[in-house]
């Protein structure tokens, strides 16, 4: 993997750090995530230093409370879930729960838009936490050491909520009042020059931790890895799932044909010198908070984070435009919502980019790439998912912009 850094048309981590990142506090964290961009003044000259030399260790490291006890909600509903919740809370923090509380002022509200794991507001007396239950079968999709690595890195840069406490398939997480953006949100001009600016200061976490020579791309990764997982195991859990996705698999997906368009993909795309940044890869309006009290914006839930080409992480983002995941049809792509030339270029410019035209066609480049890696993500999904989310369907849209998308690539 070519591990490049970003060009000199931009400012350097110092400057970054004295103009941007300084500016964002520390104490303020993210009420559903691995994760959050929030840096304070005060660590400024410590970030600095990291540049040149590795972060220091701490000399104590908070203790997480775990057990092995998991939440099984294909089997637990209604008050028998409640319960078990309440067992675990019980489990993990019986040093600041009391059974009485837990008997009469435990609730817990489920969260709505999540499409990998199952999430949920536990609220006991007048303290809230985020309970996180890990999707079913989520270890095809997600490497959760790389997520733990990562959390850990982040971690010593001030980065992220509190993590309460670990169970069998999942965690509780710091609660933070806040607003989650909405599909509406995201267009507004003022709104999507901060996500820039945001996005901006995530990527260059790569000049902290610049990548290995064995670290790999996840978006190539990832499509090696789902589109064996499907040709080797999955193509017949999805058909003894629906008989009636047979011809869309047979003749639309086309396992044999995919195989061919991904290495043309990956050639085209070998030629396009986007570099190697720290990438969120999944930049929805769902995951993007606006905090209580001050409307600073916070990016979160880094489960697919990784190195990946800057490119890729702009342009999934103007991809996440054409989805609203509240609506009747949350699966459904609208292309037409796709953020025009102008709206591209006030997002590119937010992004520290002198040369917003080269800076485009870059972005442009990788859609292809955006579409194929969450095609193949909802087909994983489709044949495991308990989430009601029609994830074939979803998928079968995304192939066709992939092959769109590689078709005018091919001409041009």
């Amino acid at each position: 993997m070519t591990t490049k850094t970003e060009s000199s048309s931009r400012p350097g981590l110092s400057t970054l750090l004295k103009n941007k990142i300084g500016k964002l506090r520390a104490s303020t964290r993210s009420k559903s995530s691995p994760a959050l961009l929030k840096i304070d003044s005060n660590i400024q000259e410590s970030l600095v230093t990291i540049v040149n030399k590795k972060p220091k260790q701490h000399n104590k490291q908070v203790k997480i409370p775990h057990c092995q006890q998991v939440i099984d909600l294909s089997v637990l509903k209604g008050d028998e879930f409640k319960r078990s919740v309440q067992l675990l809370i019980s489990t993990l923090f019986l040093d600041w729960v009391s059974p009485k509380s837990l008997d009469q002022d435990l609730s817990v509200d489920r969260v709505s838009g999540a499409l990998t794991n199952a999430v949920f507001f536990v609220t006991v007396g007048r303290k809230r936490m985020l309970l996180r239950v890990y999707g079913a079968g989520c270890d095809q999709i997600l490497d959760r050491k790389k997520e733990l690595d990562w959390l850990s890195r982040l971690s010593e840069l001030n980065i992220g909520p509190k993590l309460l406490g670990i169970f069998g398939n999942g965690r509780f997480e710091e609660y933070l009042p806040s607003t989650t953006l909405t599909r509406s949100d995201i267009r507004e001009a003022s709104v999507s020059k901060q996500i820039a600016s945001r996005l901006y200061q995530l990527h260059s976490i790569v000049e902290l931790y610049p990548p290995s020579t064995t670290d790999k791309l996840e978006v190539w990764k990832n499509i090696d890895q789902w589109y064996l997982a499907l040709s080797t195991e999955l193509i017949p859990k999805l058909l003894a799932i629906n008989h009636n996705w047979k011809d869309q698999i047979e003749n639309h997906l086309n396992l044999v044909k995919l195989r061919n368009d991904i290495e043309l993909c990956k050639i085209i795309l070998g030629k396009n010198n986007s570099p190697t940044v720290f990438a969120h890869n999944d930049t929805q309006y769902g995951n993007i908070l606006k905090i209580n009290g001050t409307n600073e914006l916070v990016v979160i839930d880094f489960e697919y984070a990784g190195y990946n080409p800057r490119g890729f992480d702009i342009v999934n983002h103007f991809c996440e435009w054409m989805y609203d995941y509240h609506s009747s049809n949350p699966a459904m792509l609208h292309l037409d919502q796709y953020p025009t030339r102008e709206q591209q270029a006030s997002f590119i410019s937010s992004y520290y980019s002198n040369d917003v035209d080269s800076l485009l066609k870059e972005v442009n480049d990788w859609k292809m790439a955006c579409h194929l890696f969450w095609a193949l993500w909802g087909l994983i999904q489709a044949s495991q998912s308990e989430i009601d989310f029609d994830y074939f369907y979803y998928s079968m849209q995304r192939i066709t912009a992939f092959r769109k998308e590689l078709d005018n690539r091919l001409i041009s």
